[in-house]
């Protein structure tokens, strides 16, 4: 026969006891390989400025707190072990934070991906993944004539124009360096008649606050010269030269040549008077 359902309401209390007990051994056996997902979507922070990544969850219970760059906790990645010290993965911009959390200053690109931390606590270890995504602010440089390779080539007594265009807002102080040398100021830099001392290397620095941002450099040259590296030079003019015995000798073959010519303009010169004499 069966009870009904109310027939066992007076062991309530000791069921629950039982249950709560069960729960608790659950809770002090399984969560020392648990892994917790991440407490909140990807940040997004631009390059130069701070991050902070907090504990998810309440402290209750938690001894101490290690952080390391990845998805796994491993010892080559360590940014803060337990102890608070600095490890193999720490660059130098991180800082432990209030309740275990870590703060990273002047963000870059390479401090993109995921951080892992540990959570050490009385009812065993818990692991959370954070994730930090890095914008990028771009500073496009523009030209006139076009860059090939990051180089403008123009002829000289040509315009060459520079344009500046980049992506921060509230609208940045831009400047410009030649060669690492202050160059002037504004989005644009005209070149209007390039000279042989405007040639060299520009960049545009784009600044806002205490963060400062740079252009890809180009460089302002001249064209190229075609030339057929096979062909060799020809001399139009070769001059002979010659020196020592040579040349007495050529002078003496020269004088003694002279004189032959001299003595042959003679002996006509006598045969036709000669002539002139018989026929007389």
């Amino acid at each position: 026969m069966r009870r009904p359902l109310n027939a066992g309401s007076a062991h309530g209390p000791a069921w629950d006891r039982l249950l709560l007990t069960g729960t608790l051994l659950a809770s002090c056996i399984f969560p020392a390989s648990s892994e917790l997902p991440s407490s909140a979507p990807p940040d997004i922070v631009t390059e130069g400025a701070g991050a902070h990544l907090p504990v998810p969850r309440n402290r209750d219970g938690i001894l101490s707190t290690s952080w390391f760059r990845g998805h796994e906790a491993q010892q080559e990645t360590t940014v803060f072990s337990p102890e608070g010290l600095p490890g193999p993965g720490h660059t130098g911009r991180e800082m432990p934070g209030a309740q275990g959390s870590l703060v990273i200053r002047n963000m870059t690109a390479q401090d993109a991906g995921s951080y892992t931390v540990v959570l050490d606590a009385r009812r065993g270890r818990r692991s959370v993944t954070e994730q930090i995504h890095v914008k990028a602010y771009e500073v496009l440089l523009y030209t006139f004539p076009e860059t090939s390779q990051g180089v403008i080539r123009s002829e000289l007594n040509y315009s060459v124009i520079l344009w500046c265009l980049t992506q921060i807002r509230p609208e940045p102080v831009i400047s410009w360096t030649f060669n690492g040398q202050p160059r002037g100021t504004g989005e644009k830099l005209i070149i209007r008649r390039l000279s042989r001392e405007d040639l060299g290397t520009y960049m545009c620095v784009a600044k806002y606050n205490q963060e400062q941002h740079s252009s890809k450099p180009v460089d302002v040259s001249l064209p190229e010269v075609n030339m057929d590296s096979t062909d060799e030079p020809i001399d139009l003019d070769p001059i002979l030269t010659v020196s020592g015995g040579s040349a007495i000798a050529l002078l003496l073959a020269g004088s003694a040549g002279l004189v032959v010519v001299i003595v042959g303009i003679g002996f006509t010169i006598a045969q036709i008077q000669s002539s002139i004499t018989y026929l007389q």
